[in-house]
């Protein structure tokens, strides 16, 4: 069973915990689900993706709002003072009631780095995530898909192609039992390439190839059933390049 089968299975509920799930997941883990779920449905990992706002829309919503969620919770306000550190803010137009102790909270920050700034903004932003699941506070705006996305489609003997809403091909390949075998290839919602690599009765095996948006490479190894296995090479934005080992899907060195 793939990863999306099971988030699926809870329709639109899952949906929004998997978005919400992924607004607050560090960048690496994030880019590791997101790799994974775009290769398993492209079209599931689009919606996804159009709901994915971050700590912005926190500071979107109404002063009121904000401070529903803040309000007698001494370490969240602390938190919130961090995720605005470097957002050049009144603390007074940003939350009139609760103006005076957020200022009095950021006299009191000493020097935070980066990854302390981004794990509180991750942190406020789960938090308000569920005061708007559980309609305390102004909803979000969601983007929910149709219906049949959520059921896994049946897919016929050889060659198909998966397209994005907009018409660009998503991905293209063949089935065989209804599983994915051979050659594949996967796009960006650009129509640049993705990913590409083999198949065999639906696992990825062989060596694949991973792709920036921009078409430079962007990692390459070999899978053994569906898993990360022996030596991948990963390379930057600027083309330098690092190798790990992988067994059984597990990173053993660095």
């Amino acid at each position: 069973m793939g990863m999306l089968d099971r988030i699926k299975k809870k329709q639109l509920l899952g949906f929004k915990e998997f978005v919400q799930n992924m607004e607050t997941t560090a960048g690496p883990k994030r880019v590791q689900i997101f790799m994974a779920g775009v290769l398993e449905d492209p079209i599931y990992m689009d919606w996804v993706m159009k709901n994915i706002r971050g700590f912005s829309d926190v500071l979107k919503l109404p002063s009121e709002e904000i401070e529903k969620v803040l309000m007698g919770q001494e370490q969240l306000m602390q938190l919130f003072a961090k995720s605005i550190l470097k957002e050049n803010l009144d603390p007074l137009d940003l939350l009139p009631r609760l103006g005076g102790k957020l200022k009095d909270e950021l006299s009191y920050l000493g020097q935070v780095s980066d990854q302390e700034i981004d794990s509180a903004k991750a942190y406020i932003l789960k938090i308000t995530r569920k005061f708007q699941m559980e309609e305390l506070i102004l909803g979000f705006d969601w983007k929910l898909p149709p219906q049949d996305v959520f059921f896994n489609k049946t897919h016929r003997d050889g060659p198909d192609k998966i397209h994005f809403d907009n018409g660009i091909l998503a991905a293209e390949g063949e089935y065989l039992k209804a599983k994915r075998v051979g050659l594949w290839k996967h796009y960006y919602d650009s129509g640049r390439l993705l990913a590409e690599g083999e198949y065999l009765d639906g696992l990825k095996v062989g060596e694949w190839s991973f792709y920036f948006g921009n078409g430079e490479l962007k990692s390459q190894g070999k899978y053994l059933q569906d898993q990360k296995h022996g030596l991948w090479k990963e390379w930057d934005r600027f083309g330098n390049v690092v190798e790990y080992k992988y067994r059984e899907g597990v990173k053993v060195n660095s």
